[in-house]
């Protein structure tokens, strides 16, 4: 289906009175008397205001995504149950807006309304804290971005999109989900994806047929990974930053061993900022976009202040629940675990072991059935006595 342009749109909500079906709004006029709007890739969006005078966002499309109205149906539906602080509340208006087209054909096409949500973009907030060596806001923000993505994970939902002029920070410091057009929903399940997202943020080998709860595992990892370092070297953004990024770019995704970024994150003092980059550079030379351990990452993430981590209990703690990602070609070894016959036999066999293979050897071996939680539980006790 060919949908009209934005010119034909602006022409339409000059008349706005005599063209919608059932709203009734006004839109914002600049000075030469055209209404306005913000422009993407498949829609247009405008600012208008209702009958009781309220601040409304009309998004209007200018290129067909399949399933249209059977996805907006859900996403509206799902963001009126979740209640999520971070969701935007929408409606889907089919046959709503008539426009006389210059490429398409002339009739009703559907549109999105949704509250207008006042604020600046993660991307425009970021710059301003970096220009001015805002460290602990940048940290602030970082931690913010690890509770957004985990609420996401535990709905088990994906946005599809994500990006730093995807979420916008409102005047009370809240950060909103905007662009709903990728998201994914277990109900939506079996259909392709509609958009790739932003290849500054998306893993290279993401395709149409990935369309399930992993979508945001990368982009999570990028966007936690360049706030984190952003932390400490708040410069990096005026070095790598071009509008369309953050930190990263595609060309270091394609080539993360011969990229100059990957290298210096790897010399940063911040533990979990060399851990994030090595896990992100094994994702990138993986065929799977989905990240084991984003999880492990996010629950760190949240409660991150803004000095550096150069060891200690929560750094253990968080290796152990992470695991430790393979930065060789080799795999890592399996962790020796007792036989079933051994099991009153200590799972800590050399204390030459460095404490964080010799936790994990004790998760594996509790996971596994081969001894009790009163013995994981002593005998982590004792490790940690020793660190």
């Amino acid at each position: 289906m060919t949908f009209p342009v934005l010119a034909d749109y602006k022409a339409a909500l000059s008349n706005a009175k005599a063209r919608f079906a059932t709203l009734q709004v006004t839109p914002f006029k600049d000075a030469r008397g055209h209404p306005q709007f913000l422009a993407g890739n498949f829609a247009g969006v405008f600012r208008v205001t209702d009958s009781q005078g309220s601040l409304l966002a009309i998004k209007c499309f200018i290129r067909d995504l399949p399933d249209l109205e059977r996805r907006y149906k859900a996403i509206s539906g799902f963001v009126a149950a979740s209640g999520s602080p971070y969701m935007v509340p929408l409606r889907f208006h089919r046959d709503e807006l008539y426009v006389t087209s210059s490429i398409a054909k002339h009739g009703e096409y559907p549109v999105i309304s949704m509250p207008w949500v006042p604020g600046r973009t993660i991307g425009a907030l970021v710059q301003t804290l970096c220009d001015s060596d805002k460290r602990g806001g940048i940290a602030g923000m970082s931690r913010a971005w690890a509770r957004l993505c985990l609420n996401l994970l535990n709905r088990g939902v994906a946005h599809g999109d994500l990006k730093h002029d995807n979420i916008l920070i409102g005047p009370d410091g809240r950060l909103k989900l905007i662009d709903y057009d990728s998201m994914y929903l277990p109900e939506l399940s079996g259909l392709p994806c509609t958009l790739l997202g932003s290849i500054n943020f998306q893993h290279p080998e993401r395709n149409e047929t990935h369309f399930d709860a992993t979508l945001d595992h990368f982009s999570m990892l990028v966007m936690q990974l360049s706030l984190r370092a952003l932390v400490f070297e708040p410069g990096l953004l005026k070095h790598c930053h071009s509008g369309e990024n953050l930190i990263f770019t595609r060309s270091d995704f394609l080539n993360p061993h011969g990229s100059e970024l990957f290298q210096r994150l790897a010399a940063f003092d911040d533990l979990y900022v060399r851990d994030w980059a090595a896990r992100l550079a094994l994702a990138c030379g993986s065929n799977s976009i989905r990240i084991p351990s984003i999880k492990a990452i996010l629950s760190a993430a949240a409660g991150l202040e803004m000095s550096p981590v150069t060891g200690g209990l929560r750094w253990l703690l968080y290796r152990v629940s992470s695991g430790a990602p393979n930065i060789t070609p080799n795999a890592r070894p399996k962790p020796a675990v007792p036989i079933p016959s051994d099991r009153s036999k200590p799972v800590v066999a050399s204390r030459g072991d460095d404490p964080i293979n010799r936790l994990r050897k004790l998760k594996t071996a509790l996971d596994e059935g081969l001894i009790s939680q009163a013995d994981y539980d002593g005998q982590k006790a004792k490790i940690m006595e020793n660190f």
